[in-house]
């Protein structure tokens, strides 16, 4: 039986290299196939052959990645690229904060590309905005495999290891910085300027360092983790999805809090069609839902029966249904 390969989403300047190339010593060079464009020498050869070249055929590629035993598919490309060749479950990437990683990649510009122009004008460019949430559009964040943060990369690595079974070693390659840790600095202008034009980023990146800090606590306490999300919370009906990291297909139960108080327990065990696109664990037979009586504005979250796991991190206020 084939096993699907890891997927590495790679974000520009979020520690992406040096994971890489610890994937590159542990699985073996020729076990990773990259996709970094038709112009990369990185890219590997049959990636331009199935994707470069007219027509494009991407069931042809997945199947020449499981011939040829590929342990890992990575390079800078999209999510959704390759989501549905080798699921959500087996995807992996780095997010970092997004003041801080404009300013790496504009230092990188400047040293490699002999980029004239100023922070300002680097950061202000449209195809610029937003990139992190821009190439992880169309996939919850909530539902990918690992989602690790450069701030966080050793203890990003111990989880990674430990949830894919493997031991890449922590290693700081393609750094513009004597610390990869370092901030740049930047002016207080930039800083609003730059908020206000990422603001999609912004927010994306704060909602995975709640997930992260919240799934690093259950590592450290020796509890599995639940990919799960709140979808709706409206008020006459909640409803979300959730399901084990690993090979645990066993469905997750659910317990849903109002204002403090416990409602109901459900079983995240409905069809979700939507889902079925990113090949998520029990066929996409991972919903749930509960009907309630709640006014706009009272808060809702939802608890993981058995390990107690919060989603979402922080209560969410009930929402009056959209005019049809």
């Amino acid at each position: 039986m084939f096993m699907l390969p890891l997927f590495f989403v790679h974000i520009p300047k979020t520690a992406g290299t040096s994971f890489r190339l610890g994937a590159e010593k542990f699985f073996y060079k020729e076990g990773i196939v990259y996709d970094y464009g038709i112009k990369s020498p990185a890219t590997t050869s049959f990636v331009s052959q199935f994707l470069y070249e007219e027509p494009k055929d991407f069931w042809g590629f997945k199947k020449a990645c499981l011939e040829n035993n590929a342990a890992m598919v990575g390079g800078h490309v999209n999510a959704n690229r390759f989501l549905s060749l080798f699921g959500v479950k087996n995807t992996l990437t780095f997010l970092r904060d997004p003041l801080q990683r404009m300013a790496s990649e504009y230092s990188h510009f400047v040293r490699h590309y002999a980029y004239k122009g100023s922070f300002h004008d680097f950061y202000s460019r449209p195809i610029m905005h937003n990139r992190q949430n821009k190439i992880l559009q169309g996939v919850d964040i909530e539902a990918i495999g690992f989602l690790g943060l450069t701030e966080h990369y050793s203890q990003s690595l111990e989880m990674i290891n430990a949830r894919y079974s493997i031991e890449i070693a922590g290693r700081k390659d393609n750094v513009g910085r004597k610390k990869s840790e370092s901030s740049h600095d930047v002016s207080s202008e930039d800083v609003a300027e730059f908020n206000r034009l990422n603001k999609h980023d912004v927010a994306l990146y704060n909602r995975a360092s709640a997930l992260f800090d919240l799934r690093y606590q259950m590592f450290c306490e020796g509890k599995a983790w639940a990919h799960a999300k709140l979808v709706e919370a409206k008020p006459g009906r909640i409803a979300g999805w959730a399901w084990w990291e690993g090979d645990c297909d066993d469905p997750v139960e659910i317990e849903v809090w109002a204002n403090g108080e416990y409602l109901n327990t459900v079983s995240a065990i409905e069809f979700r069609p939507a889902l079925c696109r990113h090949l998520p664990p029990r066929g996409g037979y991972v919903g749930f839902h509960l009907p309630v009586k709640l006014a706009v504005g009272d808060k809702v979250q939802c608890r993981v029966a058995s390990t107690g796991q919060l989603f979402p991190v922080n209560p969410r206020s009930v929402v009056k249904p959209e005019a049809k």
